[in-house]
């Protein structure tokens, strides 16, 4: 597979980089009881340290509320992904899941307070691009996105948005996925060393966790395209 960051992205968000982790020959439910307490504990954790009045203040949130601005009414209540996470988690709900690589990512997710995204490597459809919408892309019946959304898709369909957080179904990860192909969204104040750090422990938990083998590519401006 081939991946590609669009000129246009880096033109919108030039400090922008996109870790991809591609997890192959998994066993996505062995150790879910594990996956499930490592979760929970990160969520007693958030409800110690946040409340909602706060979120968009926290230093890693607040570059991309600031890319979220534009959206005005027209986005939605919550918009990164790990806002969402963090609102759902704050509000008394449980992120579990019953898959084990979405219960470790959620768990990353909100340990780093990082966005990030997830498909069935095995669902997607050719080469994967991330771009700006036209404004003229639907995602479903009732919904159109706004000109200049950052989305991401494979050679036949949008499969998720980055800001008004939007993730398709049709590459949803489940507990009997056997590859997961991992993006995880990075802005300043997040650096290289902070990257690397996130980058090892996701492969080292994923490993450890579902016995699968690991490839990693990081995308920027200087270096816009990939493969696996």
């Amino acid at each position: 597979m081939k991946i590609r960051i669009k000129k246009e992205v880096f033109k919108k968000f030039p400090k922008i980089k996109i870790a991809l982790i591609l997890a192959e020959n998994i066993d996505n439910k062995k150790k879910l009881k594990e996956s499930i307490h490592l979760l929970q504990e990160v969520e007693q954790l958030i409800r110690l340290t946040f409340n909602k009045e706060t979120i968009k203040n926290h230093h890693l949130i607040a570059p991309w509320a600031v890319a979220q601005e534009e959206f005005g009414k027209n986005a939605q209540h919550h918009h990164t992904s790990v806002e969402r996470l963090l609102k759902n988690v704050l509000t008394g709900k449980s992120v579990v899941t019953k898959d084990v690589v979405t219960n470790l990512l959620r768990y990353l997710a909100l340990k780093h307070i990082v966005p990030l995204g997830v498909d069935d490597y095995q669902k997607i459809n050719g080469d994967l691009t991330f771009s700006l919408s036209s404004g003229k892309e639907k995602i479903d019946v009732l919904r159109k996105l706004k000109k200049g959304a950052l989305i991401y898709g494979d050679k036949k369909n949008i499969l998720g948005t980055k800001l008004d957080f939007w993730k398709s179904k049709k590459t949803v990860l489940s507990k009997n996925s056997k590859s997961a192909l991992i993006h995880f969204d990075i802005l300043p104040p997040i650096d290289k060393k902070k990257l690397d750090i996130l980058v090892k422990e996701t492969k080292d938990l994923i490993t450890s966790f579902c016995d699968g083998k690991v490839k990693v590519v990081v995308l920027n401006k200087n270096k816009s395209f990939g493969k696996f």
